[in-house]
């Protein structure tokens, strides 16, 4: 008798245990079909990290390769970073040299069946000799034929936003209204930036710029002015005797008051200008990753691009030509 209740209290166990996990599971999977996961979007650098995951929102998982501030010329993903990229549904990179692992880590995704997208093929590019990088910095970086910091003309940052906001419907067409309406609040954010950009910068008293290294080459193009580059495009290439007298020269020429300092690069350099030619350092970020403070102070591509605003109208405008 003991034996046969033994059994049945098994029994009734196994049954319960099988009951409740058909219960869980349901649950689990009512869950998965409400919310998502859905898709590994990895992205090369943080501009468009930022980019991306304000197009795909909180249900698509939005991974960065080069980590925040990291110098993006040089940076090479660990082994483990690339084979998690294997493992993505679509990666967007810039292209242009920028990236120079992402451009043979993209073939080799093709093959392997995950989609690549290179933003700056949809982008009106700017060609090096355009920029006003010396020639004698050419040699400093093999930086290929066009200026890869497109994301700094918001025009761009609007283009790019619109091509992932393509490419994530294709991916997900059922969450296609709401990456539009992402888009267009995103758009709308960057026409209010352009709008004060526009403003402040219509009329400019000064045309010329100095900055730590040539990445504000499209902000230049569309703003008319000239940025003259301590050092190439690449931001820890070595200035040369000559372009560092050409600096000084151009700054007691033009009268100009500010050389412009990034917030991730080493100040000696700068402030070896600063002190010959009588300048007063600026900060101008080219926005290639957030400080621990500015993670700190909920910045990002907007209150950066609004912050160099205020910076540059004090060079461009108020200054007197």
């Amino acid at each position: 008798m003991r034996k046969n209740t033994i059994w049945l209290l098994l029994i009734l166990s196994s049954i319960l245990i099988i009951v409740l996990f058909y219960i869980f599971a349901g649950e689990e999977e009512v869950l998965r079909e409400e919310d998502g996961p859905a898709y590994s979007i990895y992205t090369s650098i943080f501009p468009i990290y930022e980019l991306a995951r304000s197009i795909a929102g909180e249900d698509n998982m939005v991974q960065l390769v080069v980590p925040s501030g990291a110098e993006l010329h040089s940076y090479e993903p660990s082994p483990r970073r690339l084979a998690g990229l294997e493992q993505a549904d679509i990666f967007f990179y810039i292209g242009l040299d920028l990236e120079p692992w992402a451009e043979g880590m993209a073939r080799l995704l093709n093959n392997s069946g995950v989609r690549t997208v290179e933003l700056s093929a949809y982008l009106p590019l700017l060609r090096i000799e355009e920029t006003g990088v010396e020639e004698d910095h050419y040699d400093d970086y093999h930086h290929g034929v066009y200026d890869p910091h497109v994301w700094l003309d918001p025009e761009n940052m609007k283009t790019m936003a619109a091509v992932i906001r393509d490419e994530l419907i294709i991916l997900d067409p059922e969450k296609g209204e709401r990456y539009k309406a992402n888009y267009e609040s995103y758009a709308g954010k960057i026409d209010e930036l352009l709008a004060e950009y526009d403003e402040v910068l219509r009329k400019l008293n000064q045309d010329t710029i100095i900055v730590s290294h040539a990445a504000f080459g499209y902000l230049a193009r569309r703003y008319n002015f000239r940025q003259l580059s301590v050092s190439s495009l690449a931001p820890h290439g070595e200035p040369t005797p000559g372009n560092l007298a050409r600096i000084v020269d151009t700054a007691r020429e033009k009268k100009l008051k500010y050389i412009f300092l990034e917030p991730h690069l080493d100040r000696k350099m700068v402030e070896v200008i600063a002190r010959e030619a009588g300048l007063e350092i600026l900060v101008l970020n080219p926005f290639i990753g957030l400080t621990e403070d500015e993670r700190e102070n909920n910045e990002d591509y907007f209150s950066i691009m609004y912050k160099n605003l205020e910076n540059l109208k004090k060079a461009l405008v108020d200054a007197d030509g």
